[in-house]
């Protein structure tokens, strides 16, 4: 690749000048922001690596000004000053990434294949077919939102960036991070699915990454992880969030480095397994708390793509109702019921704590039972939480039992009509559905 350095030290740059060139970049170099537009205007290149505290320009301002006139150069920023608000910061202004100084060669030349495989994904995805959009044989979505969620996971899906997928329990994240891989130059290789919180706190580690022999008791023969399962594919981790800290450390070194060890073992393995996690709580607050490690936090959550919970997309929850009739009747070879205008209504009505998830599970509770060509309200079982709570022992309690009574109130005064209720209220209908959710009135 072509790569520019920019580096107000001249050791500095001719050292990275030197390394480069021997792993067959091919390198240009300039003192300062000024001289590296200068040059840009000149020379095409793919990957700019500049320090970030210069004199005059810096590199934050450099980097400001090549994404606006150059926004297809990948910049990578360096530094002796590093900090976690710098990277953050770096990484919301566009860079690629963020090394510190003395940098490991070892990473800047893992992070050049990176982008060398990035540059060919993009040239495999623009020769393909492009994407026209949900729904598809597999793949649900009529409401702008979710049509425009799926638009950027399949721009996503050309590149190797790490994806973070947030979201409600129930909302689909498994489903999207498959999308990302379907549409991905991955696709023909494994895609590997884990639930963190649902592996033993004591054998996380061995799942992930395997164990030689003898590395525990118990531990018989040699086994590889789930990270060599998904080598040239793609690892979903769901509920990240419930990964324990020391698991959390060999992680990010992945992330970083592309390698690990197996438990037990001494011998580096390298694999080109792409991670894509999700979680359903606050990373942010999990940080603060302590639970989960802030520098794993800025590697996961280089792109976050954030599903919405279903009484947000209100568009969808018919064709996925039907989606999901289909699907039950083809499983168990029946005749496809019809839904009826007043299901229809009450399942629009309705706010679907559990989400997708939920829909899905009364959809095939109602098509096993029922013995009519068409499903009615009765048939669905919704169940209407409506019941007026008692206060709490504190103020707070008791001001959340007196706004979700009023609530309710309104809400039986409109009919269960939630634009009048709103109305009545005096408050809009976002903040209404927020509401019911947060009191769970369906």
């Amino acid at each position: 690749m072509r790569v520019l350095i920019v580096d107000d030290e001249q050791v500095q740059r001719e050292s990275l000048a030197g390394f480069l060139k021997n792993i067959g970049h091919q390198v240009f170099t300039a003192d300062s922001g000024g001289s590296a537009l200068a040059l840009l205007e000149k020379e095409p290149v793919e990957v700019v690596l500049t320090d970030f505290k210069m004199p005059g320009m810096t590199g934050a301002q450099l980097l400001h000004d090549i994404r606006r006139r150059y926004p297809s150069i990948v910049v990578i920023l360096i530094t002796a000053y590093g900090t976690i608000d710098t990277a953050v910061n770096a990484m919301k202004a566009g860079a690629w990434d963020f090394l510190t100084k003395p940098v490991d060669l070892d990473i800047l030349e893992n992070q050049l294949n990176a982008i060398q495989d990035y540059f060919k994904n993009q040239v495999k995805a623009q020769s393909a077919s492009t994407y026209s959009g949900p729904p598809t044989e597999n793949y649900v979505a009529v409401d702008p939102k979710m049509v425009k969620l799926f638009q950027q996971a399949e721009r996503l899906a050309a590149s190797n960036a790490t994806v973070l997928v947030t979201g409600e329990t129930g909302t689909g994240k498994e489903v999207l991070a498959r999308f990302i891989h379907d549409h991905s130059p991955r696709k023909s290789s494994p895609f590997v699915a884990v639930n963190s919180a649902a592996l033993p706190g004591n054998l996380v580690e061995s799942e992930l990454f395997g164990h030689e022999k003898g590395a525990f008791t118990g531990a018989t023969g040699q086994r590889i992880g789930r990270f060599e399962e998904a080598d040239k594919g793609t690892l979903f981790l769901d509920e990240i969030g419930d990964l324990p800290l020391l698991v959390q450390i060999k992680l990010l070194r992945f992330l970083q480095e592309s390698e690990f060890q197996r438990v037990g073992g001494n011998k580096t393995i390298r694999t080109d397994t792409r991670v894509i996690s999700a979680t359903n709580v606050d990373l942010k607050q999990a940080v603060q708390e302590g639970s989960f490690r802030e520098d794993l936090y800025y590697r996961v959550n280089v792109v976050q793509l954030q599903l919405p919970p279903l009484r947000e997309r209100h568009q969808d929850i018919i064709p996925l109702a039907e989606f999901f009739i289909r699907k039950v009747c083809d499983r168990e070879r029946l005749t496809p019921p019809a839904l009826s205008e007043s299901a229809r209504q009450a399942l629009l009505a309705y706010t679907f704590p559990g989400n997708i998830r939920e829909l899905q599970n009364i959809v095939e509770r109602a098509v096993l039972l029922t013995t009519s060509p068409e499903l009615t309200v009765d048939e669905l079982s919704l169940e209407q939480d409506s019941e007026p709570i008692t206060g709490g022992e504190n103020l707070t309690d008791y001001l959340a039992t007196l706004e979700r009574n009023l609530i309710l109130e309104a809400l039986q005064n409109a009919g269960g009509n939630q634009s009048e209720c709103a109305r009545q209220l005096g408050i809009s209908e976002r903040v209404l559905r927020y509401k019911l959710g947060k009191y769970k009135i369906r």
